[in-house]
C-alpha cells in the first residue's frame, strides 16, 4: 500500500487528488504544519527536507509533487496526474508543473513566508511586495492559458489541480479574483469532480474556499 503524507490545503493536495482519481490503494497521513510536525523526528525520517508531499512506496520514498505525479501517471495511467499516452501532452503538463513549482509557488512563499528568503526582518516587507507583484503577472498568464476545457490536451491533469490550489491561496491572500474569470471557471470544474470532492472531504476542506 502507498502512504501519502500531506497537509490540508497545501500543494500536497495535488498528489492527493491524483491518487484518488486513480483509485489507488493508499493511506493518507496528515502532517500538521502549524504544530511543526514536519520537523518531528518521525516525519524527518520520511523526508529530511521537512516538506509535504511525501509518498512512501514498496520501492522507496518519493518527495516533491513533480516526481510523485509522474510516478502516479506511470503506475496508474489515470486522469489527475501526468498524461502517459501522448508524449506532447506529457511534456505540456510537466512544463506547467515546472513553472508552477519554480515560479508561482515560490512567489507565494515570498508572501506567506518571507523569512525563508532573508533573516533580516527589515527586508521582509519588500520580499512580500515582490512576491505579490510576481503573482499578479503569473495570474494574468494563468488566466490566459485557461479555456473552456482543461489546461492540457482536453484531459484533467495535475496542472488543473495545481491551478485550483493556487486559486485558494490567492483568495486567502485577498487578491481580487473577479479579474480572472477563465481561471475561476476552470477551478469550478475541478472542484465538481467526484474524486476531488472526496479528497476535499478527507482533508476537511470546503469547496467554497476555492471559489
Amino acid at each position: 500500500m502507498l502512504t501519502l503524507y500531506y497537509a490540508p490545503g497545501a500543494c500536497s493536495l495535488v498528489s492527493h487528488i491524483a491518487l484518488e482519481e486513480a483509485g489507488a490503494d493508499y493511506r493518507a497521513e496528515r502532517i500538521d504544519l502549524g504544530q511543526g510536525e514536519q520537523h518531528g523526528e518521525e516525519f524527518l525520517a520520511v523526508n529530511p527536507h521537512a516538506r509535504v508531499p511525501a509518498l512512501v512506496t514498496d520501492q522507496g520514498t518519493i518527495t516533491e509533487n513533480f516526481a510523485i505525479l509522474n510516478f502516479v501517471g506511470d503506475t496508474f495511467g489515470a486522469e489527475g496526474a501526468v498524461p502517459r499516452e501522448d508524449a506532447m501532452a506529457r511534456a505540456q503538463c510537466n512544463q506547467l508543473l515546472g513553472w508552477f513549482a519554480s515560479s508561482v509557488h515560490v512567489a507565494f512563499a515570498q508572501m506567506f513566508r518571507p523569512g525563508r528568503f532573508s533573516l533580516l526582518e527589515e527586508v521582509h516587507g519588500a520580499i512580500v511586495e515582490g512576491g505579490r507583484a510576481a503573482l499578479t503577472s503569473h495570474f494574468n498568464e494563468l488566466d490566459d492559458l485557461c479555456g473552456p476545457g482543461w489546461l492540457v490536451a482536453e484531459q484533467f491533469t495535475a496542472a488543473d489541480s495545481y491551478a485550483a490550489v493556487f486559486h485558494r491561496w490567492a483568495t486567502r491572500a485577498k487578491f481580487d479574483m473577479s479579474v480572472y474569470p477563465r481561471w475561476s471557471s476552470l477551478v469550478g470544474r475541478v472542484i465538481e469532480r467526484p474524486a476531488v470532492v472526496r479528497t476535499l472531504g478527507q482533508e476537511e476542506l470546503k469547496a467554497d474556499e476555492f471559489a
